[in-house]
């Protein structure tokens, strides 16, 4: 018997890609025993295998087509997990900081390159390089919890700005080089880049809600989508004349708020990319590096002096934009730390101009230095800034977690409903909560895995992301409260069967116990079973204090976001004659406030009509909370749902939550009824609770 031995560089599909996955798996490894970026060590393992190292690759067919693949993921990933909210908070100093950190590189690099030698085209696409950035330090700051500073939010703002300009900046250069940079080319790519990009960003939105909330039920066709919808924009730009990574990265941005960062979607999304996807385009670019010509003197030459501006023109830029802002030493620090690597777009435009035979390969290794060099010190960089600043209280978004706890198949639906309206209006994620007792049999533990799946199914058929959680605790309530905390919930929705059982309860003995051990904002809602024909907002004195703005802002928001789901108008109604109060509720609803002197429950007796949705906000202490469960209810007509909508948040540092000391009070309960009791408490059951 004989064997033929594989020749080198290998060939045969199953040899190539056992290369290419055990440089996958490797490069973590070494990454680890090195304390080195993993970026860094995949693309130099990616030398090792390539045709200037060992040998066993070439760098063309396959392993071309999939690194450029890679390469079009790497940019939709970038644009799909930017933190939009945080650049419209921060969008003034994220444009400021994002000019400055684009024109100055922009001017020094194309200064510097000209002066070694370089045409004006392969000058600017170099300082292009220099100009856009990658958040590979970000995770540092994740891990030290100071990703809220406005350091960090101003720095990823401007990384949108950096990044497409950057890559524009690509597609114009590439253009000009092949001669294609005509008027009627300009003629011809603005127009058609202005339709495309508006189509793609209100256009694939809203063809993602209706797939997710249509065909898209399954998992794998909601990724698939996702895939679908990154080539087909990539490949219409192509078409129009622009690089494929800049339709990558726009591809992104539109589907940022459809795809929510933590959910299940999101998770496979970033499981592939960075399993196979990703560190294939590095493996790839990696295979261009040319030992023989990094050590030549030019270029090593060159690539000091690309490193060099690269990080001073980062540095100028975040030293003067900081100053300006006023932030402090360690803030500053942090924003040259975020904005000094190069890597996602600096990798693209090489290969992009390799490609097109405006870069040499001299200058594509002098590239690559600046690479390794800035992925080094700009983690040394995070390390030194981030745990320095401060942690400032934020206020999240309502729909960031919306905790919803069920148990009651019937009425599970209205309630999973109602928090997507919320999650998928703030691009987050609904985490329904299943508690089964610790003594429970296997059958309340199959009923409470069959409710799981239905609600989730309720949540993707909405176009929402739903991470369900099924919990064994010792009762539902401490249940309910552990979930809040670990899932760190922003919105906690309950279900209230319009009646409470005991007198000495509010809203029922769970509810009562979960408001008393939790801190978030809480929605308790009663559903009478009716379609909603109007939303009546209802607001008197109790709330109007400072102590109770917080609870007229969730009620004002819960209308407009339950509104605009249903279709349906909005009536405001107010006992008190403030223009403060007018003010605050109309910068959220823009309605006309009917102002009524009488006490609240006599006005929802007179006002209120079968159908209605009434939205009540109420301060967190017990007599305020009577005042709402016994009055309001007891005036509510049949067929008429309610929610109470009240502040029980304690916030510390935009994490940590404490119950309230007043919601601890024993104190006697009154009885209220909208509807007689037909269901359970839409919360988890338990063998000795009412």
């Amino acid at each position: 018997m004989s064997f033929d031995l594989p020749s080198l560089p290998f060939e045969d599909a199953g040899l190539v890609f056992v290369v290419l996955t055990a440089a996958i798996l490797l490069a973590p490894i070494l990454a680890r025993r090195a304390r080195l970026p993993e970026v860094v060590v995949v693309v130099l393992v990616g030398f090792a295998i390539g045709p200037t190292g060992l040998g066993l690759l070439e760098r063309d067919g396959v392993v071309e087509t999939l690194g450029t693949v890679g390469l079009l993921y790497l940019m939709f990933v970038a644009g799909l997990e930017l933190d939009l909210d945080d650049f419209i908070d921060h969008r003034r100093d994220s444009l400021g900081f994002g000019a400055a950190t684009f024109v100055t590189p922009m001017a020094l690099g194309t200064v510097t390159s000209l002066a070694l030698g370089y045409d004006l085209l392969a000058s600017l696409l170099l300082a292009s390089c220099w100009a856009s950035h990658t958040l590979v330090t970000y995770p540092v700051f994740q891990r030290v919890g100071t990703v809220a500073n406005r350091a960090v939010a101003t720095s990823v703002g401007a990384t949108i700005i950096t990044d497409t300009a950057a890559l524009l900046v690509l597609a114009v250069v590439a253009r000009a080089h092949q001669g294609d940079l005509t008027p009627v080319f300009w003629a011809t790519l603005l127009p058609s880049l202005a339709v495309v990009t508006a189509g793609v960003v209100a256009g694939l939105p809203r063809l993602a809600r209706r797939f997710f909330s249509g065909w898209g039920q399954d998992r794998s066709l909601r990724f698939l989508f996702v895939l679908v919808s990154l080539f087909a924009v990539a490949s219409l730009f192509e078409l129009i004349g622009i690089e494929a990574i800049v339709g990558a990265f726009l591809a992104g941005l539109a589907l940022n708020r459809s795809v929510p960062n933590g959910g299940p979607l999101m998770e496979r999304i970033d499981f592939f990319g960075a399993t196979l996807f990703i560190p294939l385009f590095l493996i790839a670019t990696g295979m261009l590096i040319d030992l023989q010509v990094l050590t030549e003197p030019r270029t090593l030459l060159v690539g000091a002096v690309f490193t060099t501006v690269a990080l001073v023109s980062k540095f100028l830029a975040a030293f003067g934009t900081g100053k300006v802002l006023g932030y402090d030493g360690a803030e500053i620090g942090a924003m040259f730390s975020l904005s000094a690597a190069q890597a996602a777009a600096t990798l693209a435009a090489i290969v992009v101009g390799l490609s097109v035979g405006l870069l040499d390969e001299s200058t594509v290794n002098a590239v690559m230095m600046v690479i390794l060099v800035t992925c080094v010190v700009s983690p040394a960089a995070a390390s030194r800034y981030a745990a320095r600043l401060p942690r400032p209280e934020t206020d999240r978004d309502l729909g960031d977690v919306v905790i919803v706890p069920l148990a009651n198949p019937r009425t599970a639906p209205q309630l999973m409903r109602i928090a997507t309206s919320f999650a998928r209006a703030d691009g987050g994620l609904v985490v329904p909560v299943m508690v089964v007792p610790s003594a429970s049999e296997r059958a309340q533990l199959d009923a409470a895995r069959d409710l799981e799946g239905e609600v989730t199914e309720v949540a993707q058929s909405a176009g929402a992301e739903a991470r369900p959680v099924l919990r064994i605790d010792s009762t539902p309530a401490a249940g309910v409260a552990h979930t809040v905390v670990e899932q760190r919930g922003s919105l906690l929705v309950m279900g209230w069967t319009g009646e409470t059982s005991r007198r000495d309860a509010v809203f029922g003995g769970i509810i009562d116990d979960v408001l008393s051990s939790t801190a978030v904002p809480t929605l308790v809602v009663h559903d009478a079973g009716a379609p909603v024909e109007r939303i009546l907002m209802v607001v008197d004195e109790s709330v109007t204090t400072p102590a109770g703005a917080p609870a007229m802002d969730l009620a004002a928001t819960t209308a407009k976001v339950l509104g605009r789901e249903r279709g349906v108008s909005i009536e405001v109604v107010t006992n008190r004659q403030d223009r403060s109060v007018d003010e605050r509720v109309g910068a959220r609803l823009d309605v006309p406030i009917q102002h009524d002197p009488r006490r609240r429950a006599v006005a929802v007796k007179d006002l209120a009509r079968p159908g209605d949705l009434l939205i009540v906000p109420s301060i967190g202490d017990r007599p305020s909370l009577r005042a709402v469960a016994a009055r309001v209810a007891l005036a509510a007509p049949e067929g008429a749902s309610l929610i109470v909508a009240l502040d029980n948040s304690a916030t510390v540092n935009g994490d940590e939550v404490v119950p309230r000391a007043d919601q601890r009070e024993p104190t006697r309960r009154a009885r209220g009824r909208l509807a007689p009791p037909t269901v359970a408490e839409d919360v988890p059951v338990h063998p000795h609770v009412e």
